[in-house]
């Protein structure tokens, strides 16, 4: 292998590394190749850990989109907020750290990090949802304590809008129309054009031009992120710069900026709202019916420490969240009883199910660990026997 073919070798499992994002266990991914037809996307198995795992964006022009949105990470309440409990791995994990709003007095956004009081409170999905619960934190402790069931049913109800999704959306596509023509024309650049025209003219002859129309092309696209980024993300001045100055050295980085932008651009929303809006209805009442068991059927979780005022708290922002749920389904045509109906045996020794996971069991009675011991039901032709 020459020196050439090496480096380009080189380029390109760089590039397929940046085709890659990491996301958490819990997050909902959608990828698009053509813009037209929508797949829902889990953070993969495979190459993952505990903690989360790789999604794969479309690696060949138009190169598509990517997002991501995951459920709120706090629970709300008047009298306070708390890290919400979740199933990661088959372990559930509980945090005990919760405050009161009269606690409370200083909280801001370091990167992903929410630090409350001089401490790291919680590690978000990006810097953008970290700079959003922030905001939300201090809107909620500025509020009179009267206004704050109010306020929250507010942020509630804007994380299942429709139309300030689709306007977003509409945004994003217009604010990144000139950064997808480019991005594209660099691709064929550097993985077409280049190779072609080394292997007809030779390295020596036309390295030159290659790499100025390289840095050409990278040099604009870092502009059109800049000024797509400001737009969209005002406020988040550092991170804009730092991807700014990776975009404008690295044309592999370059190549994918719009899913960049893409990813945290619905991070704040609900996942079922942007399925109903991106996704089939076959796998929007999918994932209806599993949101639904989530919030009917919570996992339990067993701790030794004192834990009245986070129940309190979570027990208050569950139910809000439950009722806002199920009512943004009925709007869009769904009953929720009928999307936790019992599902059928699997086969003849299956006699109960976990309402959460739905995983089947062969004993009539008894508990699913992984659910934190939730109590299982009977399957739907094993009631009358």
């Amino acid at each position: 292998m020459s020196d050439v073919q090496l480096l380009f070798l080189v380029l390109a499992i760089i590039y397929g590394w940046e085709c890659a994002s990491w996301f958490s266990h819990g997050s909902s991914t959608f990828r698009t190749w053509f813009g037209k037809r929508w797949q829902l996307v889990k953070p993969g198995v495979l190459l993952g850990n505990q903690n989360g795992g790789f999604v794969f964006g479309h690696p060949l022009p138009p190169l598509g989109a990517l997002l991501a949105a995951k459920e709120f990470p706090l629970a709300l309440s008047p009298k306070g907020f708390c890290i919400v409990r979740s199933m990661d791995s088959s372990q559930l994990i509980l945090s005990e750290r919760y405050s009161s709003w009269e606690k409370v007095r200083h909280v801001e956004a370091n990167g992903k990090k929410v630090v409350l009081d001089g401490h790291c409170f919680l590690k978000a999905e990006s810097p953008v949802s970290a700079a959003r619960i922030v905001e939300i934190l201090l809107d909620l402790k500025q509020g009179k304590a009267g206004e704050r069931e109010e306020l929250i049913r507010k942020r509630l109800q804007e994380t299942i809008d429709e139309t300030v999704i689709k306007e977003r959306w509409t945004g994003f596509k217009e604010q990144t129309q000139k950064l997808v023509l480019t991005t594209n024309i660099l691709f064929v650049q550097l993985f077409m054009v280049s190779p072609a025209m080394i292997g007809i003219f030779g390295f020596r002859r036309c390295w030159l031009p290659l790499l100025l129309a390289v840095l050409v092309l990278t040099s604009t696209i870092s502009l059109l992120f800049y000024r797509a980024h400001k737009r969209l993300f005002p406020r988040l001045e550092d991170e804009r710069f730092s991807h700014f100055i990776i975009i404008l050295l690295s044309p592999a980085t370059a190549i994918r900026a719009r899913d960049t932008l893409s990813r945290p651009l619905f991070s704040f929303y609900h996942p079922l709202a942007l399925t109903k809006m991106f996704c089939s209805p076959e796998t929007f009442r999918e994932q209806a019916g599993h949101f639904v068991r989530q919030s009917r059927f919570p996992a339990r979780a067993d701790t030794s420490v004192e834990q009245s005022n986070w129940e309190e708290i979570e027990a208050y922002w569950r139910k809000l969240e439950q009722t806002t749920l199920e009512d943004f389904l009925l709007r869009n045509g769904l009953e929720p009883e009928q999307l936790i109906q019992p599902p059928n045996p699997t086969d003849e020794t299956c006699l109960s199910y976990c309402p959460r996971c739905r995983s089947q069991f062969t004993s009539r009675e008894g508990v699913c660990n992984d659910c934190g011991g939730l109590n299982l039901m009977p399957l739907a032709n094993t009631i009358s026997r």
